[in-house]
């Protein structure tokens, strides 16, 4: 384990960051294991900050922590856990007189407490109070530069430290200072540039992962941990306290920096800049007011997003625009390329650049600063051949990678290259000439290797000194959206490119096939839906079963074929095999074994799921009118399991108890489905048997179609008949008060008539977590049915509060899986959308069965 002042590195960018072994002093630190909440470690300052009895590793946490305290860390925990990032809490007693902010997260196996000293309500109040004023001073501007200004300045209203910094990274990880606000007394960092060895690899990943990271006294003595024997190390990434490198904290003394903070700007997923806080005398905040600013930082990171998307739409529409006026006189030319030369000025204003040339058909035009040697050219083109074959390419600094580049200074050092047909032949060039440039930087930003206090490793820089260094070679760089419009303009020019027209004549005879198909398929299958819902109308109502039983399970037969229906719609993105199979074959359940389903859950492509529903849907129809699905006393058996043999997935149809099948001699729309959509659309096969005891089939899927669900397996059960209507409880219902939470009013209204048809007369229906709990403070339901998803909210508020009060609670949701059941509500019934109206009934009166005994 790395310790504070014990670093044998040989270069910053090696240093093992995460696992210090150590945290600063204003804190301290316990961690047990996650499943017995066993302490492995303790800072050496944890028992005298707590006010508790020395804490040895290898105790029971709950042997020094109160009852209440641990029951709130173990709550922290549960959320830390599914939010997959630390938890907090705040002013929580530890010991008489003494309450402190907790942070709670896990690394590992083992379970990272966190304790700071509680800061006052007061402060936090205030910071608060400003943090709404501050979202709402930025939440407008439109400008990257006014917004980073406005940033500083709020900050340093807020926190009060002696700088305050917006630092933006460039592609190869230096940086330069886009906005500042300081002490009159210090010098100005604004516009200097800081290099990438600033800020080492591994420590970019910590600003990406932790977002942020506080230095109260950059002099400060580190704390160690205590551990069990025979520990890893600790991984530290995500603690609050984590003892920074002695590196860093040398480089920061060079600066005369006492303490700092670092808020960092996450954009699409990666570090896009920070937010740099100094001090130059210690000072430290409070976990409260780290987290009110980590919030701050994730807005101004969410408005740098919306700018940025804005500008790239701006540039998308304002591109279409140019290409629009350019192109739209190409339609009625048929020489594509004696076109594109003549027209070849037009296209300067899509990119900024001095100059643009056209290599199509092994001939050479240009316009502005170009070269005009073929043998320069000749080179062009076949670096191009190479660079950008199919996809844009461009460099700021051409003559570091072709020497014979360097005969085009001054007038031409950065280059753009645009594929303009499919086949790597023709190509767009734009150039850029060199601008000479001074830059400074904040010290020198060369490495230099040297012993430092802490062993031979890379030293800090020891002046900060402005450092001016002069570039030349280069052009100016190719912005994101340059390279937008650039992507924009070669889609466009290879749309209109004559080698390219022949491939979409292809591709629209063929969508003109498949729309054919669809058309056919699609007035297919609505017979077959008709007569399916013909023929379970036509069956007898059994003597056992009331007219209104018969109707509601008949309601709930059509329900599912919509569900299957519906599987076939959304089977673009892919979906699970077994809710198909479900879906399309509910309605043929004539008693409680009459269908079984057995094999484990597996992801279907889109294309696989969009097949495998028309397949199933043609053989359930086909065992519902002559097979064994037509009579009560036949069974279906489906099964699917991985053949390791033939690396292929199987999936076997097996009828019996129905009728005797044979081959028929005529072969109509669906028996052709069945028999080649799979090996046609999927490169599988098909195996049809005409058994005794019933028809027979196996498709064999490739493996590339479909993937085990990598969680635990679906119970392979038989699928069960809806049970009949309890009276008893059907009495219950009637004389309950029902609250409706649902953002749909046709579903709720379907919901209220079917309650109202059922004898309940105390409803009430509200669409949002807002008017819920209204509704639950003027009067506490008997049961609930709560809609998880509200729009851009979820119900979890409500059903806490229901279960504070003992509610019975029913989820709805169309999700197939429980994926969006919040943690605790485990327990919860769930009704999946679109609903069948008897079973939300069916279920409202188990649970009120239930709380009645």
């Amino acid at each position: 384990m790395v310790k504070f002042g014990q670093a044998d590195l040989t270069s910053c960018d090696k240093e093992p960051i995460h696992i210090p072994g150590s945290i600063q002093p204003h804190g301290c630190l316990i961690s047990c294991d996650l499943e017995h909440f066993t302490v492995r470690r303790v800072s050496t300052n944890a028992a005298d900050m707590l006010g508790l009895p020395i804490i040895e590793p290898g105790s029971a946490l709950s042997d020094h922590l109160p009852g209440e305290t641990l029951h709130e860390i173990r709550n922290a925990l549960t959320n830390s856990l599914s939010l997959k990032r630390p938890s907090y809490l705040f002013n929580i007693p530890f010991s008489p007189q003494r309450n402190f902010d907790v942070s709670v997260h896990v690394s590992g196996r083992e379970v990272v407490i966190e304790c700071e000293p509680a800061g006052s309500p007061e402060t936090s109040q205030r910071v608060i109070s400003q943090l709404r004023m501050m979202l709402d001073r930025i939440r407008d501007i439109a400008d990257l530069a006014r917004l980073f200004d406005t940033v500083v300045k709020l900050m340093r209203g807020l926190l009060h430290y002696d700088r305050i910094m917006v630092y933006r990274f460039d592609p190869d990880w230096s940086g330069k200072v886009v906005a500042e606000v300081r002490s009159p007394v210090l010098e100005s960092f604004l516009g200097q540039h800081f290099p990438s060895a600033d800020i080492p690899a591994q420590a970019r990943d910590l600003y990406r992962r932790a977002l942020i990271r506080i230095i109260g006294d950059a002099s400060y003595t580190p704390v160690m941990l205590e551990e069990v024997p025979g520990a890893e190390p600790l991984d530290m990434s995500l603690s609050q306290l984590r003892s920074v490198s002695p590196i860093h904290c040398e480089y920061l003394t060079n600066m005369g920096v006492g303490a700092s903070m670092s808020i960092s700007l996450i954009v699409d997923g990666e570090l896009w800049g920070m937010i740099a806080c100094h001090n130059y005398s210690p000072k430290n905040l409070t976990l409260a007011e780290r987290v009110i600013v980590k919030m701050f930082g994730e807005f101004v990171a969410l408005r740098i997003v919306v700018l940025l998307r804005t500008g790239r739409l701006l540039v998308t529409q304002r591109t279409h625009t140019l290409i629009e006026n350019f192109l739209r006189d190409s339609v009625s030319m048929s020489n594509m390329p004696s076109y594109l030369r003549s027209r070849i000025a037009d296209l300067e204003p899509l990119v900024p650049c001095d100059g643009i040339g056209l290599w199509i058909d092994q001939d050479w035009t240009s316009h502005g600063l170009t070269p005009n040697k073929p043998e320069i050219v000749a080179e062009l083109a076949r670096a191009a051949g190479t660079l950008a074959a199919h996809q844009v390419w461009h460099t700021t600094h051409l003559c570091e990678t072709f020497e014979w580049a360097r005969d085009l200074l001054p007038d031409i050092a950065g280059v753009l290259v645009i594929p303009i047909s499919p086949q790597p032949a023709d190509y767009l060039f734009l150039f850029r000439k060199e601008i000479i440039q001074t830059l400074n930087w904040g010290g020198d930003p060369n490495k230099t290797y040297k012993s430092g206090p802490h062993g031979p490793r890379l030293t800090p820089r020891t002046s900060f000194a402005i450092w001016k260094e002069q570039v030349q070679e280069r052009a100016y760089p190719w912005t994101a959206n340059d390279l937008e419009a650039a992507s924009l303009l070669r889609s466009a020019l290879i749309e209109v490119m004559g080698a390219y027209h022949q491939q979409q004549l292809k591709e629209r005879a063929e969508a003109d096939v498949r729309q054919r198909m669809l058309n056919e398929e699609l007035s297919h299958r609505v017979k077959n839906i008709l007569a399916v819902v013909q023929s379970l109308m036509a069956r007898p109502v059994p003597e056992d079963r009331s007219a209104q039983e018969h109707f509601q399970i008949l309601k709930a037969r059509v329900n599912a074929l919509a569900q299957a229906h519906d599987q076939v719609v959304r089977a673009d993105g892919g979906g699970l095999l077994r809710p198909l199979l479900e879906a399309e074959l509910e309605p043929y359940r004539l008693e409680a074994d009459t269908i079984q389903l057995s094999g484990p859950d597996i992801w279907l492509t889109g294309r696989a799921l969009s097949v495998s529903a028309l397949v199933i849907h043609e053989l359930a129809t086909n065992a519902a009118k002559y097979g064994s699905l037509s009579r009560r006393e036949g069974k279906l058996h489906v099964q699917w399991w991985f053949d390791e043999d033939s690396q292929n997935w199987v999936l076997t149809w097996q009828e019996s108890g129905g009728p005797s099948v044979k081959a028929s001699t005529r072969k109509g729309f669906g028996s052709v489905l069945v028999d080649r959509a799979i090996p046609h659309e999927l490169g599988g096969k098909t195996t049809k048997e005409f058994r005794t005891n019933g028809l027979f089939i196996r498709f064999d899927l490739p493996r590339r179609h479909a993937a085990l669900v990598t969680r635990e397996e679906s119970p392979m059960n038989t699928m069960t008949e809806i049970p009949t209507v309890n009276t008893q409880s059907k009495g219950l219902l009637a004389q309950a008060s029902v609250l409706i939470v649902e953002d749909q009013l046709l579903i709720a209204m379907d919901i209220e008539q079917a309650l109202a048809e059922n004898g309940v007369t105390q409803v009430q229906t509200v669409a949002s977590v807002y008017e819920g709990v209204q509704a639950i403070t003027q009067r506490v339901p008997d049961i609930a049915l709560l809609d998880l998803n509200l729009g851009d909210e979820t119900s979890a508020d409500i059903a806490a509060l229901l279960r504070k009060k003992q509610v019975p609670i029913l989820f709805a949701t169309g999700y197939a899986d429980r994926s969006m059941i919040p943690a605790g509500f485990e327990d919860v019934p769930v009704i999946r959308k679109p609903y069948v109206t008897q079973s939300v009934i069916r279920e409202m009166e188990k649970l009120l069965g239930a709380s009645d005994t």
